[in-house]
């Protein structure tokens, strides 16, 4: 693949005479991340690690099932913590090629993890059924520690290869206006991205879920574990849109067409709904998952115990006049005695 100067790319809000258009979507975008990053970056980043938490503690006995939802916990706090690049919008982060390539790298490997370690959650519980997920088997936990770690070296592998396509090597130190996907990254970075994230991920999870419909159809209607479900579903609706928009952005690179303010805002809603995936996944997992429901649940009981022990008295210690009168006294000698 050849080398070519990407550097015509420009934000159309940077350049386009439409100022109306520019105003009203800047400002649309402008009250969006306002609350995204008042409601559901907190959220995200308490539910991700009170469920990390329990996640920890529990660690003697981590199921299969519960393996794979730590790792994803894992992943949601970090796109959480990235996210937070898309604070300032409309404006973009300022930095250099090097630092915004930095940020895709990483984000990508947040990006493919996700998707891989569904997959394999999905495939596992597929072919084994809900009760060995959740069965609390060392043994068979420690096997999908290893399997996570090889879905990581995946994950690794595919965001280097989607970072290569940038097109930036030969400019590192210029600055740039940099998001998580770079604009001025060329049209097969997001081609790549969206067939390996998106494409055929998207395919197999569906046909997953498909037969999974099919086999709770069969058996009891309880056997499907719903955040198993629950997650998957999300995750196919918060990144479907993004990746239209990222197939879009490429289709007018192709064309050499920097596109409209409302290209723009449509890519910067759908990257705020992709973030908004982690908070919601971090919610499911708490709420439909067995073992961190019931640690909310008995929560409130913990902190008003330990408040209870904390507001007791301490017991008084006895003062010195006590302790003189209660020590006994040697008997007095009487006068017959001297």
């Amino acid at each position: 693949m050849s080398a070519r100067n990407m550097s015509w790319v420009r934000y159309p809000s940077r350049v386009s005479t439409a100022v109306e258009d520019v105003i009203a979507s800047q400002g649309i975008i402008s009250r969006c991340a306002q609350v995204y990053v008042a409601l559901l970056v907190p959220v995200s980043l308490v539910t991700g690690l009170f469920n990390l938490t329990t996640f920890t503690r529990g660690r003697a006995r981590l199921g299969r099932l519960d393996a794979f939802l730590s790792d994803l916990t894992v992943t949601n706090v970090l796109v959480t913590l990235l996210s937070l690049t898309a604070a300032n919008r409309p404006d973009y982060l300022a930095t250099s090629h090097l630092g915004c390539a930095a940020l895709s790298f990483l984000s990508n490997v947040c990006y493919f993890n996700a998707q891989y370690v569904q997959l394999a959650m999905l495939f596992v519980f597929l072919r084994q059924g809900p009760s060995p997920c959740l069965r609390m088997d060392t043994k068979g936990a420690t096997g999908t520690v290893w399997g996570l770690a090889a879905l990581g070296g995946c994950a690794l592998c595919s965001s280097l290869g989607v970072v290569s396509l940038l097109g930036t090597s030969g400019e590192l130190h210029r600055p740039t206006l940099c998001q998580l996907d770079p604009l001025t990254a060329w049209p097969e970075y997001e081609i790549v991205k969206v067939g390996l994230g998106c494409g055929l991920a998207l395919v197999l999870e569906l046909a997953f879920l498909t037969l999974l419909a099919i086999q709770r159809a069969r058996r009891d209607a309880s056997s499907a574990h719903p955040a198993v479900v629950a997650i998957t579903l999300t995750t196919f609706a918060c990144r479907l849109p993004y990746n239209v928009a990222l197939l879009q952005r490429a289709r007018l690179k192709l064309q050499g067409d920097i596109g409209s303010p409302k290209d723009e805002l449509l890519l910067s809603l759908a990257e705020l709904a992709l973030f908004g995936e982690s908070c919601v996944n971090s919610l499911v997992t708490l709420f439909l998952h067995k073992p961190c429901r019931l640690a909310l649940l008995t929560l409130p009981g913990h902190l008003f115990r330990r408040c209870r022990r904390g507001g007791r008295p301490a017991a008084a210690s006895p003062s010195s006049e006590d302790r003189v009168r209660s020590e006994p006294r040697p008997p007095e000698m009487g006068l017959t005695g001297r």
